[in-house]
């Protein structure tokens, strides 16, 4: 009993605190146009786009021997990357992070559509599932862009420097009676 007074004395008072500031119940019709549009960040047409690196996902591939290749190039010298594996490494940077950015552009205004569709009180269950699935399915194509570049930087450099990749970066590899024949395990 005491729990359901409590939850109910709450919700009134966020209720009685969003009326007393105006928030709630106000629409788009009564809303200017640069309030509705105030806290949602828009970027210029060209503008680069940072999307955030999944920690979890670089430290997995790059322990097992798949690494980025900003981090190939950037122990070019100590792997001994000859001057068409720098090239390739370089355009597939390039490349995926052309991908990145314009993935992300497509992200963020999903987050601003899901942002402006709150503020101007035009927000449901079936909206929010939409959108966020949109802006769930966006960051997995990101997330997925990334890691199959880990695949390609692997593809571009020898065992050997692989090996090395590893020793610079302090991975261990597995042990030798578990390796078989593949020496990259």
């Amino acid at each position: 009993m005491t729990r359901r007074l409590f939850a109910t004395l709450a919700f009134g008072l966020t209720l009685a605190a969003g009326f007393a500031l105006g928030t709630i119940g106000r629409s788009p019709a009564n809303m200017p146009a640069q309030m509705a549009d105030a806290d949602i960040p828009t970027l210029p047409p060209l503008a680069a786009v940072i999307v955030p690196v999944n920690p979890q996902d670089t430290g997995d591939a790059e322990r097992n021997l798949y690494p980025a290749p900003q981090t190939a190039l950037q122990l070019a010298d100590s792997l001994s990357l000859d001057e068409p594996q720098r090239q390739q490494l370089r355009q597939l940077q390039n490349d995926t992070e052309a991908e990145i950015s314009a993935l992300g552009r497509r992200l963020m205004a999903e987050e601003r559509r899901l942002a402006r569709a709150f503020a101007e009180n035009n927000i449901e269950a079936t909206r929010i599932d939409a959108l966020t699935a949109r802006i769930a399915a966006l960051d997995g194509r990101i997330r997925a862009l990334r890691l199959r570049s880990h695949l390609a930087a692997r593809d571009a450099l020898t065992p050997d420097q692989l090996l090395r990749f590893a020793s610079l970066r302090g991975y261990q590899p597995a042990p030798e009676d578990e390796r078989g024949d593949d020496p990259l395990r």
